[in-house]
């Protein structure tokens, strides 16, 4: 389990093999990100992210998401929950 992991431990494989940072840096500016670490307030998640984006960029944000599952980090996410909410502009 990714908490069994030291910090940096759990950096190494951030970085250094799935190389979280460098996709996601790929998708900017098209697909806003902000993260919120939730362990420290009692969550039962690590964190929760909270992405933007047009619906012209979905398809870049679903090659995002395919590009990270696919990374040494995700096979240490015990759950997610995915939520999407559309803006209707009518």
């Amino acid at each position: 389990m990714v908490e069994n992991l030291a910090q940096d431990e759990r950096r190494k494989i951030m970085e250094n093999k799935s190389q979280h940072t460098q996709t996601g840096m790929k998708y900017l500016p098209a697909t806003a990100r902000k993260l919120f670490h939730s362990l420290d307030i009692g969550e039962p998640f690590d964190f929760l992210t909270w992405f933007e984006y047009t619906h012209a960029d979905a398809d870049a944000f679903e090659q995002l998401l395919y590009t990270l599952r696919k990374t040494e980090e995700w096979t240490y996410v015990d759950r997610e929950i995915n939520i999407r909410l559309v803006k209707n502009n009518s």
